[in-house]
């Protein structure tokens, strides 16, 4: 054959050699059958051993992560208590608490889901959490994907109705405070009526 040596055989037909392959003719000794069950006895607790230290390294790291997530969800808490509806002066303000419902609505959503995982997390004994840590990590980082969304994009918009409704308020007191004050300025010019 290409990579080995031929060699004669008693039957006349020419088989290839092993030989070539590694030097000395002789399989490796990892393959010898005999000594799988030897490797199996020494990886087998080495593996186990570096799984129950990987868990407990999760359910630590799930542990700390909830607890950053309990003080945003707090937060966040106290930040949707602030967005109570205005009262609509207009039709653009009505619009606007419209809009402010909505993502208020979807803000209560995902603080009480949450609250919820944060609060199984934490309140669940240790052992638990060990068994449960790869479902605790996936609704940990959902939590914490819905939080930054809030944060990011929810939040800011929130705050620009609110800037808006103010100033249409100001703009509203300004327009009133210069009416009265061209009335005032009409009625002093004018000589009473004799």
């Amino acid at each position: 054959m290409a990579g080995g040596r031929l060699l004669p055989s008693t039957s006349g037909s020419r088989q290839p050699s092993m030989a070539g392959l590694d030097g000395g003719g002789a399989p490796p000794a990892a393959c010898d059958p005999n000594n799988l069950p030897a490797a199996i006895v020494l990886v087998f607790p080495v593996m186990v051993v570096a799984l129950l230290c990987w868990r407990a390294a999760r359910t630590r790291r799930n542990k700390d992560e909830c607890r950053r997530l309990a003080q945003r969800v707090a937060l966040l808490r106290d930040l949707r208590q602030l967005m109570a509806p205005a009262p609509p002066l207009a039709k653009a303000a009505a619009v606007s608490a419209e809009v402010r419902a909505v993502l208020a609505g979807q803000v209560d959503a995902w603080v009480k889901e949450a609250e919820s995982v944060v609060l199984g997390c934490t309140s669940s004994r240790w052992p638990c959490r060990f068994v449960r840590c790869d479902r605790h990590g996936e609704q940990l980082s959902v939590v914490r994907m819905n939080l930054d969304e809030a944060y990011d994009r929810i939040l800011p918009v929130v705050a620009q109705i609110d800037t808006a409704h103010r100033l249409h308020h100001l703009l509203q007191l300004q327009v009133i405070v210069q009416d009265g004050h061209k009335s005032a300025t009409t009625t002093a010019s004018c000589p009473p009526p004799a």
